[in-house]
């Protein structure tokens, strides 16, 4: 295979695109334990199995289906078109992957894993804020504390429920002085 299932791609001549990086767990994945079980390139139908190729497909999607990192190895795998030209990545076959790559790019652009990677990081930041625990109710009243000992604005003035203020009056004076003498137009 071109890639390499433990996580880490095979860098002799290639290297792998660094903005999605290979998904990391801890569990046994069959593809690590069984890695010949996706190299479907090299099983060919005979005369004894003629449909033996796609029962190896089959395996190896059904084996993929219930993978807890399939969604990274999926992205990880179009990424890296170099590193996976054979066998089954996340499910798929070189040409759904080749598909699934031109939709990308005819949606996305061609910096689609560039896009894919910031919308990755944004989820993630969602998820960590997600995470914060609420303020104690200690906190609540320490920062209701600091409101309170700052001054508040007062009060936009509401001119019909408050009596008019000897500032307003003269104010109001100076308008209609102005407009019967017919200068405030």
């Amino acid at each position: 295979m071109s890639g390499n299932r433990n996580g880490i791609p095979n860098v002799s001549a290639i290297i792998a695109d660094t903005r999605i990086p290979f998904p990391h767990t801890e569990q046994p994945l069959r593809c690590r334990t069984t890695p010949d079980l996706f190299a479907i390139e090299d099983i060919h139908d005979t005369d004894e199995e003629p449909r033996g190729r796609e029962k190896a497909l089959a395996k190896a999607t059904h084996a993929c289906s219930g993978c807890p990192v399939v969604t990274g190895c999926l992205k990880w795998a179009l990424a890296n078109p170099e590193l996976t030209k054979a066998g089954v990545w996340a499910a798929t076959t070189l040409r759904e992957r080749t598909r699934l790559r031109k939709q990308l790019v005819g949606r996305l652009g061609d910096d689609w894993v560039g896009v894919v990677a910031e919308q990755d990081r944004r989820r993630r930041e969602r998820q960590r804020a997600a995470r914060v625990l609420p303020p104690t109710v200690r906190e609540l009243v320490l920062a209701r504390l600091e409101l309170e000992g700052i001054p508040t604005r007062p009060a936009p003035y509401n001119r019909w429920k408050e009596p008019i203020t000897p500032a307003q009056a003269a104010s109001n004076r100076r308008v209609l002085e102005l407009v019967a003498s017919g200068k405030a137009a």
